[in-house]
């Protein structure tokens, strides 16, 4: 096996992604395949309504033809990464058929949640089951190894990390160019780490999503010509969970990760403190748990923790009232994942 090049593949990438979308944003456009935007959402988003969605398919697609060009002309007989190649795509094929059940029903709702993560949890088992090895590395002096003791805690963990990572980064997915931005970040620093921890070809992998995603952002930086769908933020949430399993990053992905974990507890968050807050007045003494229940299937109006939620959102309404635009925000996003890549590898590198 030759060893990989990561400007080839890369390049590829972001070549064949521009290629793609140029045509494919016309065919989406003229069989108004579109984006059906929240009733609850910002205000200032009615003007997206209408934008082609799931562009992810052209960036998948080019990910795809340049793993297995390299596949091909570089020998990359690797069975973890065709095992991460493979989950990615899974995730992405789930993401594009809820992105066409919401073009089918016109409305912002596709399959449901539990079917979504019943799918990502059971791709993460399967990658934890037929993954070569599954260690959790540290330093160079200390890694959890893998072993039949900690096997069911191993393919526990791939399912976990599989299915929360798709779902934060399908919350986060909600400004022009805001997921696609900063998972380019992570994946050019998980490039860094794979290369010096001589996993060439997850480095490779890695390269090859930074190259896509940075053609896709030629076209989803404000404004926004298309978005990504639920194709593409599964994909990459999917592909970057399988990345982190099969390399035993998991320790560094925890921080590399606080911005998708801030999307996700606040969404936890606003929905817990809306149904506690609920006006109610039992008629007889309960329980802590019987009034969590019976608030909880209340219909009437709560309280919310933040002005809207994902986080994201919060900070959009917020620093409106202040003349901070959609594309400042989303500026500040990327220069806050800028800074926690920038801690993940200065660690990463003192620990060596």
């Amino acid at each position: 096996m030759q060893q990989p090049s990561l400007w080839a593949p890369a390049l590829a990438g972001f070549v064949i992604t521009v290629i793609l979308l140029l045509p494919y944003i016309r065919q989406l456009k003229n069989m108004k395949i579109q984006q059906y935007l929240r009733e609850e959402g910002p205000k200032s988003h009615q003007g997206k309504a209408g934008t082609p969605s799931a562009g992810g398919v052209c960036f998948i697609t080019a990910i795809l033809i340049s793993y297995m060009g390299a596949y091909r002309w570089f020998g990359w007989h690797n069975p973890d990464s065709a095992f991460v190649m493979m989950v990615g795509v899974i995730c992405g094929a789930v993401g594009f058929i809820d992105d066409a059940a919401k073009f089918r029903h016109r409305s912002n709702e596709g399959i449901s949640g539990k079917k979504r993560l019943l799918a990502e949890a059971s791709l993460g088992m399967f990658l934890g089951l037929f993954v070569d090895h599954l260690p959790i590395y540290i330093t160079p002096s200390l890694s959890l190894p893998f072993t039949p003791q900690y096997a069911a805690f191993f393919i526990a963990l791939s399912a976990f990390l599989v299915a929360a990572t798709t779902n934060a980064v399908n919350l986060h997915d909600g400004m022009d160019g805001l997921a696609a931005g900063t998972s380019f970040l992570i994946f050019l620093t998980m490039t860094v780490m794979f290369l010096t921890l001589n996993q060439l070809i997850l480095a490779a992998v890695a390269a090859t999503a930074c190259g896509a995603l940075l053609g896709f952002l030629l076209f989803n930086k404000k404004p926004a010509a298309i978005f990504m769908g639920d194709t593409g933020s599964l994909f990459i949430g999917g592909l970057m969970g399988a990345l982190v399993v099969a390399s035993g990053t998991v320790v560094y992905f925890v921080p590399l990760s606080l911005i998708y974990i801030a999307e996700t507890v606040s969404v936890i968050l606003q929905v817990v403190y809306f149904k506690m807050t609920k006006p109610y007045t039992p008629e007889k003494p309960m329980s802590m748990l019987q009034l969590i229940k019976a608030k909880w299937g209340l219909k009437a109006e709560g309280k919310r923790l933040f002005l809207m939620a994902p986080l994201h959102h919060h900070f959009e309404a917020l620093l409106e009232k202040k003349g901070v635009t959609e594309g400042q925000v989303v500026a500040g996003f990327w220069a806050a994942q800028a800074l926690l890549c920038s801690g993940v590898l200065s660690v990463f590198f003192a620990l060596r």
